[in-house]
């Protein structure tokens, strides 16, 4: 009898003992994780192997038993055990580029979720954004996508309208009974289908949840700004208070990317408007198309965050009632209000450029200065030569000349950056935007000029801000209707008629400024009297 040839299971083993330790040992975060980067046809591939190797190892007794089939000897001097060898190192790496790489499947969305679930509350941000910004365009392309039943159902059930017959006054066929009661069936299996598509369900669920957890988007905007961006593009994203809480967030850390874009963001771009350079990325998704800044809710995302900062935080309004020092040259840079005001600037001027028929809550600017005032501690230092005591005198200041700006701007204006669609619409009216300019600017006057917490000197140098843009604007032909609607907002007032002590006291400060500005500013004093009661020739 001769000696039969030994089967040496011993690397089988070896595999075998070395996969189960490392299974007993790899974390229940771990095991989600291969579940997640793994499908079936993936499992498969690694049990084909699996059993081709059993299949190298175990060729003897296959022999004997007749159930091996031999493609002819080994070459290139290979053997069975070079073979295991090759096939287990081709298994490895081809898991480790699965798991390196993974694709979000929908078998899959409902792993994915618990995947991201376990990472959200042990508060593992860094590697939850690691994993699901790879996937996010899948994840929000699977909230908006219907099975093919759903889309065939939809299909058949679009209605065919006769618009010959609608346009003769002939009324609708009346669908048949038959027909009516296959249409019911449809819409009952549309409606059964879209409540089982677990598929969308789950990437919905996974996106609100990374959008309404302010923890999470507090840590974001810090840490991970632009990936926040993309989250935006979800409509999650949009229908929930996320991007306030961003903006918010931001506006919190002094060290966040957007106080860094903000002070490396002052170069011109015709008139007031800044320049938005590619290297500025939050600015440039924010501001590049004004319209989408307004569908996000930016504009009252800005305002509120401001506003709520400015009645809340005493610390801070402690901080802007002291002597100016350098908050001019660097403490404007570090301040959430000054910045606030800044992206309103630069929002509100790419909605001008672009021919915006909106008004973007520029308004909030009224909210600003009269939440300024409130704050500021009085009574003013008459004997002050400082341009401005304190960073609240400087904040005022700023949204006065920049609401002149806005009303100035529109001189600037290039039809080539207007929509088509937008620059052909019968109702379009270029000034609109700085009409609205001259509104806000002349409630913030009245509040300004009737102020006790302001020196007449400083009363003075806000209202020649004022004055400057009129003449300018009045010196432009075409900007007539503009300057029109400045001299109604300051004086007599855009939304609510003025007081008479109001007038009085701007004629007063008026009459205070220099005699060259008064004499460029003729047309705005002479209707200043007239509105005036028994006012002197």
């Amino acid at each position: 009898m001769t000696t039969p040839t030994q089967i040496d299971t011993t690397n089988l083993l070896t595999i075998l003992g070395v996969v189960a330790a490392v299974w007993a040992l790899i974390s229940p975060t771990n095991r989600l994780r291969l579940r997640f980067c793994t499908t079936w046809g993936d499992w498969i591939i690694g049990a084909s192997i699996f059993l081709l190797i059993h299949y190298l190892v175990f060729a003897p007794s296959l022999k004997e038993l007749g159930l091996y089939y031999s493609l002819g000897p080994w070459k290139w001097g290979l053997d069975s055990s070079s073979a295991v060898y090759l096939l287990l190192l081709s298994v490895a790496l081809y898991f480790f580029w699965r798991t390196r790489f993974p694709k979000l499947v929908r078998s899959r969305v409902h792993v994915f979720r618990e995947l991201i679930e376990n990472l959200h509350l042990t508060k593992r941000y860094d590697e939850l954004v690691l994993l699901v910004e790879p996937q996010l365009p899948k994840l929000i392309a699977l909230t908006r996508q219907q099975s093919w039943l759903v889309r065939w159902i939809a299909h058949l059930d679009t209605p065919k309208i006769d618009m010959a017959a609608l346009l003769n006054g002939e009324s609708p066929q009346p669908q048949s009974g038959g027909r009516k009661y296959w249409r019911d069936m449809l819409h009952k299996v549309k409606s059964w289908r879209v409540a089982r598509d677990e598929a969308s369900t789950q990437a919905r669920e996974i996106l609100l949840n990374l959008v309404t957890s302010p923890e999470l988007t507090h840590h974001l905007a810090q840490a991970h700004p632009h990936f926040c961006l993309k989250l935006l593009k979800a409509d999650e994203a949009i229908r929930s208070d996320f991007i306030a809480r961003y903006i918010d967030a931001l506006l919190h850390a002094p060290g966040s990317r957007l106080y860094v874009e903000l002070k490396n963001n002052q170069n011109l771009n015709g008139g007031s408007r800044l320049y938005l350079p590619e290297s500025n990325r939050l600015l440039r998704f924010f501001f590049t198309d004004a319209a989408t800044a307004v569908k996000i809710g930016l504009d009252s995302a800005i305002g509120d965050s401001v506003r709520r900062r400015l009645d809340e935080d005493r610390q801070l309004a402690e901080t802007l009632n002291e002597p100016l020092g350098s908050y001019q040259e660097t403490g404007r840079f570090r301040c959430p209000i000054n910045s606030g005001i800044t992206l309103f600037e630069i929002m509100v001027h790419e909605g001008i450029h672009q021919g915006l028929q909106d008004h973007m809550w520029l308004h909030y600017f009224d909210w600003f200065a009269k939440k300024i005032l409130k704050q500021m501690a009085g009574p003013p230092d008459e004997e002050t030569l400082l341009e401005w005591p304190t960073p609240f005198h400087y904040l005022l200041s700023r949204v006065v000349s920049i609401a002149t700006d806005w009303a100035e701007q529109c001189a600037c204006m290039d039809d080539s950056e207007i929509p088509q669609a937008t620059l052909s619409a019968d109702d379009f009216d270029r000034y609109y935007i700085s009409k609205e300019a001259t509104k806000v600017l002349g409630s913030m006057l009245q509040g300004i000029i009737t102020s006790e917490k302001l020196s007449a000197s400083f009363k003075r140098q806000l209202l020649a801000i004022a004055i400057r843009s009129h003449v300018t604007l009045q010196g432009d032909p075409k900007m007539a209707a503009v300057a029109s609607s400045f001299l109604t907002a300051v004086i007599d007032g855009a939304g609510l008629p003025t007081t008479v002590t109001y007038r009085q006291e701007l004629r007063n400060v008026l009459e205070g400024l220099d005699h060259r500005l008064r004499g460029d500013a003729f047309v705005f004093e002479k209707a200043l009297k007239a509105s005036l009661p028994c006012s002197p020739d």
